[in-house]
C-alpha cells in the first residue's frame, strides 16, 4: 500500500534575505575586482622599474657573408656569444658618424672580451666589395675577430634586416642616396634581438630604438626633454646601449 504524497506548498522567499544575499554577492564581487586590479598596478609597477632589455625577436637562420680579409664569416660561429650589428654606407661617412663614434667605444670597452662582436654591415655590398671593405677596416682599426666589415649579395641583406632584425626601413635608393634604418641591433648569446627600455610612466616602459643618428639629430635641435641635466641623447642613448650589452653579457646560453 502506497503512502500518500505529502502536500507541497510553494516556499516563501524572504525579500529582506534575498537583497541582503544580492548585497553580500555585490561586496564580494567589487572587493575581488579592487584586489584584482591593486595586484595588477602592483605588478605593472614592479615591471615598469624592471631595466632588463626587452625582447624583440630572434634571429633563427643562419646568415653568411664575406668578410674584409675576403673570408667567409657566418653568423653560427658567433652562437653563444654577443654582437651589435651595424648596417651601413662605408662611402657615406656622413650619415653614420655618430654611429661609427660609438662603435669605436665599444670596440675599446670590450677590446678584452673574445665573447662580444661588432658586425658593420655593408646595405651597398655591389659597391662595397671585399677589396674595398679591407681598406675601410683599415681605416676604422676594425680587426678581425672583434669587428666584422661584411657583406652578401644585396637582395639578401636587404631582406635579412627587414624580416630577420625587424628594421624599420627597407633599403632602397631615392635620388642616387641609399635610404635605410641605420639602427644598432643588439644579438645576445640565444640569438634574440634585444631592447633597452625607458620607464615613460609609473607603471609602463617603453622600448628603445638604438638610432644613434636620430639622437645627435635631436641634440642639433636641442631637445632635452627626459634627459638627466648635462647629458645629451647620444650620451643617454649609448649609457642604455652599454647597460644592455652588460646585461646579455653576464647572462649564459639558455637555449640549445
Amino acid at each position: 500500500m502506497r503512502t500518500p504524497p505529502l502536500p507541497l506548498e510553494p516556499a516563501v522567499r524572504d525579500p529582506r534575505k534575498l537583497r541582503r544575499t544580492a548585497l553580500i554577492l555585490v561586496v564580494i564581487m567589487i572587493t575581488s575586482a579592487v584586489g584584482i586590479l591593486y595586484s595588477y598596478f602592483k605588478w605593472a609597477e614592479k615591471e615598469a622599474n624592471n631595466e632588463t632589455p626587452a625582447f624583440k625577436g630572434r634571429i633563427e637562420k643562419n646568415f653568411k657573408v664575406w668578410r674584409q680579409d675576403e673570408s667567409e664569416g657566418d653568423f653560427a660561429a658567433m652562437d653563444g656569444e654577443v654582437y651589435v650589428i651595424a648596417p651601413v654606407v662605408f662611402s657615406d661617412p656622413a650619415g653614420w658618424k655618430t654611429t661609427r663614434a660609438v662603435l669605436e667605444r665599444l670596440a675599446k670597452r670590450y677590446a678584452d672580451r673574445k665573447d662580444f662582436h661588432i658586425v658593420s654591415m655593408t646595405i651597398d655590398p655591389e659597391g662595397e666589395s671585399p677589396a674595398k671593405l679591407k681598406g675601410y677596416a683599415e681605416e676604422l682599426g676594425a680587426t678581425l675577430p672583434q669587428w666584422w666589415l661584411c657583406g652578401a649579395r644585396e637582395e639578401s641583406v636587404h631582406k635579412f634586416l627587414k624580416n630577420n632584425l625587424k628594421m624599420e626601413i627597407y633599403p632602397h635608393r631615392k635620388d642616387g642616396k641609399w635610404i635605410y634604418d641605420g639602427s644598432l641591433v643588439l644579438i645576445d648569446r640565444d640569438r634574440h634581438i634585444r631592447q633597452a627600455t625607458r620607464k615613460s610612466s609609473k607603471v609602463k616602459r617603453d622600448a628603445v630604438v638604438f638610432n644613434f643618428e636620430q639622437a645627435a639629430a635631436w641634440d642639433a635641435e636641442g631637445r632635452t626633454a627626459g634627459l638627466e641635466e648635462g647629458k645629451t641623447n647620444v650620451q643617454t642613448l649609448e649609457d642604455m646601449l652599454v647597460k644592455a650589452v652588460d646585461h646579455v653579457l653576464s647572462k649564459p646560453v639558455t637555449q640549445q
